[in-house]
């Protein structure tokens, strides 16, 4: 059995001789559909516990002492379509943002909007 030499898919014309038949219609379907395919792999996730497609907001507790804290520091980071990430999510960050000399708790906060907007958050308290 063998394949005609116009169909192999490793052939610049294989692309270019099935798209000039086609209708501007079909050729945006075309492209669209690409540009779906690729942004549902580069979308923006939180990376930490159960990852919702569509929504997701959740608090994760990572570290407890037991003992109350009087003061609470947040730090956060954000993921824009998975292609920018920005922001200091660190567990220093958030006890430097509520001056806090003792650490009693850490929490992780994240949020996820159909993986165009991401955010995660590290909340401790302390003293």
């Amino acid at each position: 059995m063998t394949i005609s030499s116009s169909y192999k898919t490793n052939s610049p014309k294989f692309w270019t001789k099935n798209l000039k038949n086609k209708t501007i219609g079909q050729r945006t379907f075309v492209l669209i559909l690409i540009l779906c395919s690729f942004f549902s792999l580069t979308c923006a996730s939180s990376g930490f516990g159960t990852q919702g497609l569509l929504y997701e907001n959740q608090r994760i507790g990572m570290m407890e002492t037991g003992l109350s804290g009087t003061k609470e520091g947040i730090a956060c980071a954000k993921s824009y379509l998975g292609l920018l990430a920005l922001g200091d999510a660190s567990v220093e960050a958030s006890q430097k943002n509520g001056n806090i000399r003792e650490i009693t708790s850490i929490e992780l906060e994240t949020y996820n909007f159909l993986g165009i907007y991401a955010k995660l958050c590290a909340i401790t308290r302390g003293n």
